[in-house]
Order: C-alpha cells, then sequence, then structure tokens
C-alpha cells in the first residue's frame, strides 16, 4: 500500500516539474517588454509614426502627454482639437 502512495506521489512530482519546464521554455520564445525608459517608443496620434520618447515633441493637453514625431503634427493635432 505505502508503494501505491509512494509512486503516485513520484508521478505527481513529476508532472508539476514537467509542466514548470514547458512552460519557461513556451515563455522563453516570447519576446520581453520593452523598458520605460527614454527608448521605449511613442505612437503619433496624427500621422501614426513611432518615434522613440526621448526624441518626439510632447504637448501636454488637460494633463495628458501627447508624443508627436514633427512640428507639424503637434501643430495639425491643435489644429483639430480646436475645431
Amino acid at each position: 500500500m505505502y508503494r501505491l502512495f509512494l509512486i503516485i506521489g513520484l508521478l505527481i512530482m513529476l508532472f508539476l516539474l514537467l509542466k514548470s519546464l514547458y512552460r519557461s521554455s513556451k515563455q522563453a520564445g516570447r519576446p520581453s517588454r520593452p523598458p520605460l525608459d527614454g527608448d521605449q517608443m511613442v505612437q503619433d496620434p496624427v500621422c501614426g509614426v513611432f518615434v522613440p520618447r526621448k526624441t518626439a515633441i510632447v504637448q501636454q493637453v488637460g494633463g495628458i502627454s501627447n508624443y508627436f514625431c514633427s512640428q507639424e503634427c503637434a501643430a495639425k493635432f491643435q489644429e483639430q482639437r480646436t475645431s
């Protein structure tokens, strides 16, 4: 009887080990998220171009930061807001 419990316990441990190995190998293939620093890419709301956050033109509107690729896109955004 004890052998049966021992075998079942070992099989459960083996199952859990294989399951954790499968999950870790599955997650290893996923790309990691970019760090939230100045090199993060942000999307221009006007033209849709992605630019690095540290080189983007920033305008605060209602407490929300909007990032633009150029002064022209920032001006278009302001025109769209006022009209």
